[in-house]
């Protein structure tokens, strides 16, 4: 079966790219990629976006097989079990799970996101971004400042600003995640 780094090779090929050149593109070294591309796991959330969108893809294309209800060219359905979490690689400090089969030609990315005690890297990425802390605890760190959320609280954010969460508890904190991409690559 192939893994996630080698449908990503395979793609990036398929499109004509080198590594330098896509990781140029993404804002992300060469060996970085490299590395991705040699991973069953794809990286943080933030990157993977980055790499699909200049590849012209979908988030679909690369992760696991998913179960849709076909209706018409203008909704789409998620079944439950259709997607799975997916870890953001070793130093990302979370999982999370697509809740669309496909995002191509969509400019809304929902996502929800697992955050375990301790850090996650830092984010940036094009867009806008909408969080709603589903359960559990974090506190966001973003321009210099650090915000603590409980259960409940949404936040609405610029996504081009380096941000990160920080879970102090032991418990595992979930997030609703949406992010606004309004720049096409």
């Amino acid at each position: 079966m192939t893994h996630f780094g080698q449908k990503l090779r395979q793609l990036r090929k398929n499109r004509g790219l080198t590594l330098a050149a896509l990781s140029s593109s993404a804002g992300i070294t060469k060996g970085y990629l490299s590395k991705i591309e040699h991973s069953p796991e794809p990286p943080v959330f933030s990157t993977l976006h980055s790499l699909v969108s200049i590849l012209g893809a979908d988030i679909g294309e690369l992760l696991s097989p998913n179960k849709t209800v076909e209706t018409s060219p203008n909704i789409e359905i998620q079944e439950p079990g259709g997607v799975e979490w997916q870890k953001s690689g070793k130093l990302g400090g979370y999982s999370y799970l697509p809740l669309l089969p496909t995002y191509r030609n969509k400019y809304l990315s929902p996502f929800l996101m697992h955050i375990p005690r301790g850090s996650t890297d830092f984010f940036k990425h094009d867009g806008e971004e909408f969080l709603h802390i589903m359960g559990g605890r974090v506190d966001l760190e973003y321009e210099n400042r650090t915000y603590p959320l409980a259960q409940g609280a949404s936040v609405y954010l610029d996504s081009r600003i380096r941000h990160r969460f920080h879970n102090r508890d032991k418990k595992t904190a979930t997030v609703l995640a949406v992010n606004f991409v309004y720049r096409r690559f």
